[in-house]
Protein backbone atom coordinates (compact mmCIF):
# COMPACT_ATOMS: atom_id res chain seq x y z
CA UNK A 1 0.00 0.00 0.00
CA UNK A 2 0.89 3.30 -1.14
CA UNK A 3 2.05 5.62 1.99
CA UNK A 4 2.43 9.44 0.75
CA UNK A 5 3.44 12.77 2.40
CA UNK A 6 0.35 14.68 2.95
CA UNK A 7 -1.51 16.16 5.64
CA UNK A 8 -4.45 15.73 3.45
CA UNK A 9 -5.94 12.99 1.66
CA UNK A 10 -7.90 14.97 -1.05
CA UNK A 11 -4.18 16.18 -2.04
CA UNK A 12 -3.12 13.00 -2.23
CA UNK A 13 -6.08 11.91 -4.70
CA UNK A 14 -5.34 14.68 -6.76
CA UNK A 15 -1.81 14.08 -7.27
CA UNK A 16 -2.37 10.97 -8.85
CA UNK A 17 -4.96 12.22 -11.09
CA UNK A 18 -3.90 15.80 -11.98
CA UNK A 19 -0.96 14.23 -14.76
CA UNK A 20 -4.85 13.60 -16.78
CA UNK A 21 -6.27 16.88 -15.80
CA UNK A 22 -5.29 18.37 -19.63
CA UNK A 23 -6.74 14.79 -21.40
CA UNK A 24 -9.72 14.73 -19.47
CA UNK A 25 -11.71 16.79 -17.14
CA UNK A 26 -11.58 16.36 -13.54
CA UNK A 27 -14.42 17.48 -11.15
CA UNK A 28 -13.94 17.05 -7.29
CA UNK A 29 -16.89 15.58 -5.69
CA UNK A 30 -19.22 16.65 -8.20
CA UNK A 31 -19.50 17.60 -11.75
CA UNK A 32 -20.59 21.74 -12.08
CA UNK A 33 -20.99 22.13 -15.53
CA UNK A 34 -24.74 22.60 -16.85
CA UNK A 35 -26.72 19.81 -19.43
CA UNK A 36 -25.40 21.54 -22.12
CA UNK A 37 -21.78 22.09 -21.37
CA UNK A 38 -20.82 18.11 -19.90
CA UNK A 39 -17.81 16.87 -21.38
CA UNK A 40 -17.77 14.02 -23.52
CA UNK A 41 -15.74 12.11 -20.69
CA UNK A 42 -14.81 13.47 -17.77
CA UNK A 43 -13.24 12.24 -13.70
CA UNK A 44 -15.03 13.06 -10.72
CA UNK A 45 -12.87 12.51 -7.36
CA UNK A 46 -13.82 12.00 -4.02
CA UNK A 47 -11.74 11.93 -0.93
CA UNK A 48 -12.02 10.22 2.25
CA UNK A 49 -15.06 7.72 1.55
CA UNK A 50 -13.47 6.65 4.63
CA UNK A 51 -10.95 7.96 6.96
CA UNK A 52 -9.17 6.31 9.74
CA UNK A 53 -6.02 6.00 11.77
CA UNK A 54 -3.44 3.52 10.91
CA UNK A 55 -0.38 3.70 12.74
CA UNK A 56 -0.72 5.41 16.18
CA UNK A 57 1.94 7.40 18.67
CA UNK A 58 1.14 8.28 21.95
CA UNK A 59 -2.39 7.49 21.57
CA UNK A 60 -2.84 9.91 18.29
CA UNK A 61 -2.97 8.81 14.51
CA UNK A 62 -0.21 9.47 12.98
CA UNK A 63 -0.64 8.13 9.77
CA UNK A 64 -4.35 7.98 8.37
CA UNK A 65 -5.65 5.27 5.89
CA UNK A 66 -8.00 6.60 3.26
CA UNK A 67 -10.69 5.32 0.74
CA UNK A 68 -11.39 7.62 -2.12
CA UNK A 69 -13.16 6.95 -5.30
CA UNK A 70 -12.52 8.03 -8.97
CA UNK A 71 -15.37 7.51 -11.32
CA UNK A 72 -15.29 8.47 -15.19
CA UNK A 73 -18.32 9.20 -16.92
CA UNK A 74 -19.02 9.18 -20.84
CA UNK A 75 -21.08 10.00 -23.43
CA UNK A 76 -21.02 6.99 -24.64
CA UNK A 77 -22.00 2.95 -24.62
CA UNK A 78 -18.90 2.07 -24.14
CA UNK A 79 -19.27 -0.92 -26.31
CA UNK A 80 -15.79 -0.96 -28.59
CA UNK A 81 -12.45 -0.39 -27.20
CA UNK A 82 -11.72 2.04 -29.12
CA UNK A 83 -14.43 4.50 -27.70
CA UNK A 84 -13.53 7.49 -25.86
CA UNK A 85 -14.50 5.53 -22.63
CA UNK A 86 -12.65 2.47 -22.79
CA UNK A 87 -9.48 4.42 -24.13
CA UNK A 88 -10.33 7.02 -21.20
CA UNK A 89 -10.82 4.21 -18.47
CA UNK A 90 -7.13 2.50 -20.10
CA UNK A 91 -5.69 5.77 -19.28
CA UNK A 92 -6.78 5.74 -16.04
CA UNK A 93 -5.18 2.58 -15.19
CA UNK A 94 -1.87 2.76 -16.69
CA UNK A 95 -2.04 5.88 -14.14
CA UNK A 96 -2.99 3.89 -11.58
CA UNK A 97 -0.44 1.17 -12.06
CA UNK A 98 2.35 3.88 -12.43
CA UNK A 99 1.60 5.84 -9.68
CA UNK A 100 1.70 2.05 -7.75
CA UNK A 101 -1.83 2.60 -6.17
CA UNK A 102 -3.94 0.21 -4.66
CA UNK A 103 -7.23 -0.17 -6.37
CA UNK A 104 -10.20 -1.93 -7.22
CA UNK A 105 -12.34 -1.20 -10.41
CA UNK A 106 -15.65 -1.45 -10.71
CA UNK A 107 -18.05 -1.70 -14.17
CA UNK A 108 -20.92 0.53 -13.05
CA UNK A 109 -22.44 0.20 -16.60
CA UNK A 110 -24.58 1.76 -19.15
CA UNK A 111 -27.16 4.02 -18.11
CA UNK A 112 -29.89 3.80 -20.75
CA UNK A 113 -31.78 7.29 -19.08
CA UNK A 114 -29.07 9.32 -18.74
CA UNK A 115 -26.88 7.70 -22.32
CA UNK A 116 -23.80 7.08 -20.36
CA UNK A 117 -21.46 4.61 -19.10
CA UNK A 118 -19.55 4.29 -16.02
CA UNK A 119 -16.27 2.58 -14.09
CA UNK A 120 -15.16 3.98 -10.95
CA UNK A 121 -11.91 2.79 -9.06
CA UNK A 122 -11.56 2.55 -5.21
CA UNK A 123 -8.27 3.74 -4.21
CA UNK A 124 -6.66 3.36 -0.84
CA UNK A 125 -3.37 4.60 0.09
CA UNK A 126 -1.47 5.55 3.98
CA UNK A 127 -1.33 9.34 4.24
CA UNK A 128 0.34 11.54 7.62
Amino acid sequence: MQICNSENAADVLWSIVSPLADEIPVYKEIMSEDENSTPESYLLIRSDITNGGRIYGDGKALLRRSNCDITLVSKSKGDVSTDIHNVNKAKVEALLRAADAEYTGYNLGYNDVQKISQYSWSVTFIYG
